[in-house]
């Protein structure tokens, strides 16, 4: 993926990566990601942007790549199927159109607290660190079977 190819919003989220930085997109902070159906191509990003960093993404010399991105409309399918992610991932308050795909990954951290999914499918999935579902809401199905959690674990709400 090249940079031209990203919205200015994919940009912002490109550019912080591999420092580690977070990317705020919210405008207050009481605003609910299940409403994030609404919010427009100012903090909308791609799922395949995401897995592109995910998975190809390096850190600058001397810092910690991070994907930390916060109130995000997230489009596609953030597919990382049998993938290994070795950064940190957290998608805090972001709305996912379509379900999170994480079956068979292996994850250091991930924490998709006060996010909205329509489902989460991610059954063997391996976290190595934290899996933080602090008040995520998934009116669908969460399929877990068989993860292996090795660091705090902390639930979903599910609507």
């Amino acid at each position: 993926m090249e940079i031209a190819d990203l919205t200015p919003a994919e940009r912002r989220v490109w550019q912080a990566f591999p420092r580690g930085e977070v990317v705020d997109f919210r405008r207050s902070d009481d605003e609910d990601a299940e409403d994030g159906h609404a919010w427009g191509p100012e903090r909308t990003v791609r799922a395949k942007v995401l897995r592109a960093l995910l998975l190809s993404g390096t850190a600058e010399e001397g810092e910690v790549a991070a994907l930390r991105v916060v109130g995000a409309r997230i489009t596609g399918i953030l597919d990382l199927q049998y993938a290994t992610v070795e950064h940190a991932v957290r998608l805090w308050g972001c709305h996912f159109e379509r379900a999170a795909i994480l079956y068979g990954a292996h994850v250091r951290q991930l924490n998709l607290s006060h996010s909205y999914l329509p489902a989460l499918e991610a059954a063997t999935l391996h976290v190595e660190g934290v899996l933080r579902l602090t008040d995520c809401r998934v009116p669908g199905q969460v399929r877990l079977g068989g993860a292996r959690l090795s660091g705090i674990t902390r639930t979903v709400s599910r609507q």
